[in-house]
């Protein structure tokens, strides 16, 4: 009973995270990392086939994931913590 608890609050907050991703909008600049972010690719055939779209998709979403701030915030404070 307890993972199926755990399984699906997982999973709410799963989709939740999500949907957020979908509602809030993009930055193009990371004052934090002083870099331009990369923007959504465009989608073309020949792109799909050479693996090209999955990768530049694959950076857009790591440049836009909700909380990307307090995630990179968490991870540095961690890793200060470890050494």
């Amino acid at each position: 009973m307890k993972n199926k608890i755990f399984f699906t609050m997982f999973m709410i907050v799963w989709i939740i995270l999500i949907l957020l991703n979908f509602v809030v909008k993009s930055e193009t600049f990371s004052e934090q990392e002083n870099r331009y972010l990369a923007k959504i690719p465009t989608f073309t055939l020949k792109k799909l086939i050479d693996g090209t779209y999955q990768k530049e998709m694959d950076t857009y979403i790591n440049d836009h994931f909700i909380f990307r701030n307090l995630w990179i915030k968490i991870k540095s404070g961690e890793e200060i913590l470890l050494r």
